[in-house]
């Protein structure tokens, strides 16, 4: 099944690549060291190819490649990388259909929630995982959120500064290539429905965001914090909301100081993080950008709080280096981390 898969998507790709218009993608490579006896490797490629149906309409498609040499180094609840992942060869991360229209936009088939949500100018800086997703929604139900993906419909209108965004996913997401764990599969009367909706409005670098997202699943969590499995997951509804902020609170030239605040809860207590909130700062002079950042996550398990300090030089259009130094203490102890990462894009 694995093999006939593959070669599907080659033969459906082929005759489309004499019109490819945009291909490219980034690698990304992390050293990570607890400051003690553990240290790991970890590199994700991620490829991107964008093919131009007609005028107003592309096929887009992505994939992502993971590698790591070692294990989770701390006992951490929120996850210090986002790019820590297990180790996969391939995995679907984008492959559908967008159409554009001047003030809207509407996308079909695999993706996966941070392709749209969360992430923003301040937040993409930092390297914790709550920076691209509320740990609310991700450790509180198995969706389509990194490295899983899923089948939705998604759809954006903007004016005047303001964005309307909104997707409907199946329940649960996969990254296989098995007839059982694919980003194809959809079963409602399993996996649930999962919908998210974020009303965004931007003005003169200020950036405000209200959402909510809606699981007609919930799904239990154990003794250790772990979400149950899908089979195990109950028929009632539960939701999480954000809101988010972003502004800069000092210019001059070409520096600019921002603050940022988020803060999401869920409304099912029994869920695996059911509280967040963050504060961060950001400094940025177009080829340096300094933040520190601190969260504060109640899981049903226990309460983490973390301080991030972070800064990322631009080496050039397509180099950057980003060494990382972040604080956590749980009820498993406190850990410190240091990490040094290099980004590539192309």
């Amino acid at each position: 099944m694995k093999l006939k898969t593959i070669l599907f998507f080659i033969s459906c790709a082929l005759p489309c690549l004499e019109h490819a218009q945009t291909f490219g993608g980034g690698y990304t490579t992390e050293w990570q060291w607890n400051m003690g006896d553990k240290a790991n490797w970890v590199n994700l490629l991620r490829l991107e190819l964008t093919l131009p149906l007609w005028k107003q309409g592309s096929l887009e498609a992505a994939t992502i490649h993971i590698a790591k040499t070692n294990g989770c180094i701390v006992d951490d609840r929120q996850t210090f990388s986002n790019i820590e992942e297990e180790n996969k060869w391939a995995a679907i991360a984008v492959l559908g259909y967008m159409h554009v229209w001047k003030n809207a936009r509407l996308f079909a088939g695999v993706r996966n929630v941070n392709e749209d949500f969360f992430t923003s100018d301040v937040t993409s800086l930092f390297t914790g995982s709550s920076c691209g997703i509320f740990p609310t929604i991700s450790a509180s139900y198995p969706i389509a959120n990194y490295p899983l993906s899923g089948l939705m419909v998604y759809f954006d209108v903007s004016m005047s500064g303001w964005l309307f965004k909104n997707s409907l996913y199946n329940g649960a997401g996969y990254n296989g290539w098995t007839r059982h764990d694919n980003p194809f599969l959809v079963n409602p009367k399993r996996d649930g429905v999962f919908d998210m909706a974020q009303l965004e409005y931007e003005y003169k670098n200020r950036r405000y965001f209200a959402g909510a997202a809606l699981h007609s699943r919930h799904y239990p969590v154990d003794e250790e914090g772990e979400i149950s499995s899908v089979e195990a997951s109950s028929k009632k509804v539960s939701c999480a909301w954000w809101i988010y902020c972003e502004q800069p609170i000092w210019t001059s030239t070409e520096k600019t100081v921002s603050l940022m605040v988020q803060y999401s809860e869920n409304t099912c207590r029994q869920s695996g993080c059911y509280r967040y909130g963050e504060i961060g700062c950001v400094y940025d002079d177009g080829s340096n950008r300094l933040g520190v950042s601190s969260q504060y996550a109640r899981f049903f398990r226990d309460t983490e709080r973390s301080v991030e300090v972070t800064w990322c030089k631009t080496i050039s259009k397509s180099l950057s280096v980003q060494p990382t130094f972040q604080y956590i203490s749980n009820g498993s102890g406190t850990f410190t981390v240091l990490c040094a990462r290099i980004h590539y894009s192309f």
